[in-house]
């Protein structure tokens, strides 16, 4: 093994420095951020190339003591906010909001800028956990699904050798008995055809929502849904989230309740504001608060919430749960199980308030 630091002589004499790494019988270079130009002075040459024979040191120090135990010095002064910065700043995949959004839910929790990756234990994560479970304010699968995007964060450090130890070995995440909290998330038939005789401040948006409790579509193919998708009576598009494809059969009320069809290229539904901007989830939410609320129907209803009644209005009506996953764009039924587990709930109340006999 050995790290050496060598120069790159660039256009109009100025230099560049790398590093030359030989390990487990594999050669790399890492090129710093370190250039020595004719215009430095003596001095100002001197400590660049002091600081590039530093992090030579300190990167023969990370490979030497990489199957150890040991932290080096340099890398347990890394603060946690700094790597997740750094981290978000690069990242690039569609899921970038839930990253910020977790990484904004952790420092809440730790409430300690000074945090360092070195800090990490089980005892952190679990208790991050349980705020997300009880504290935080989330609902549903969310809890959950920023725990994920949150191991994402802290596994990139562990692959760059930042932290040596995983915190999350042994821990699975525990979601609470959310049956309570689904039953506030969905809409039953009754409902259903109560908000579609209410009035809605936006007839686009009530007109969406209600056709999505009926495809399971999310706000984000909602609002992407061209006359293209919609074709001999059935409605075939993917899931923005995993890029599944669904396929579903339109009732013809649903068809009748599009309206007459446009080109191809045509949105279905205009879900933009007066200023010509598409309206933003919070915008949306609002406006089916205030709908949910005119017509008495008392639960947290999101737009999110169409995928839950879309879900358990199949089961209610004699589905399979592979129907199901299936309709819904989920590459399995593991995700769907939750929906079976709601609806044989509301069975066991149904057997309750049977009558009971006369012995």
């Amino acid at each position: 093994m050995s790290v050496k630091l060598r120069e790159r002589k660039l256009a109009k004499g100025a230099v560049k420095f790398y590093l030359d790494i030989y390990h487990n019988q594999e050669r790399t270079y890492e090129f710093l951020d370190i250039k020595i130009t004719p215009s430095d002075t003596k001095e100002a040459k001197a400590e660049k190339k002091k600081i590039a024979n530093l992090i030579r040191s300190n990167k023969e120090l990370e490979l030497i003591t990489e199957d150890t135990n040991y932290i080096p010095k340099h890398l347990k002064n890394i603060r946690y906010s700094d790597y997740a910065d750094s981290y978000i700043k690069s990242y690039k995949k569609r899921d970038i909001r839930m990253i910020e959004a977790t990484d904004k839910r952790f420092r809440s929790y730790i409430k300690n800028e000074r945090f360092k990756l070195s800090d990490f234990n089980p005892a952190i994560i679990k208790g991050y956990m349980d705020y997300l479970n009880d504290e935080s304010g989330l609902t549903g699968d969310s809890p959950h699904n920023y725990f994920t995007r949150f191991k994402k964060i802290i596994k990139s450090a562990i692959d760059q050798n930042l932290m040596k130890a995983n915190p999350f070995k042994n821990i699975r995440f525990k979601k609470k008995n959310n049956q309570d909290e689904l039953r506030k998330q969905v809409l039953n038939t009754e409902e259903l055809q109560k908000l579609s005789l209410t009035y809605c401040g936006n007839e686009e948006l009530k007109k969406a929502f209600l056709f999505a409790c009926y495809t399971g579509l999310g706000y984000a193919e909602i609002k992407e849904l061209t006359w293209a998708n919609v074709a001999n009576g059935k409605l075939i598009t993917r899931r923005a989230k995993t890029n599944q494809k669904v396929e579903i059969k339109l009732k013809d009320s649903l068809i009748k309740l599009l309206g007459k069809p446009k080109g191809i290229k045509d949105l279905i539904f205009d879900m933009t504001s007066k200023n010509g901007k598409t309206i933003s989830d919070n915008g949306v939410n609002k406006c089916l608060k205030n709908w949910v609320g005119r017509a008495k129907i008392d639960k947290h209803i999101t737009f999110y919430c169409a995928r839950h009644t879309f879900a358990t209005q199949l089961l209610t009506y004699g589905a399979n749960l592979k129907t199901v996953a299936d309709a819904l764009g989920h590459t399995n039924t593991r995700n769907t199980i939750k929906y079976l587990n709601y609806i044989d709930s509301l069975k066991d109340e149904a057997v309750d308030k049977l009558p009971d006999l006369i012995l």
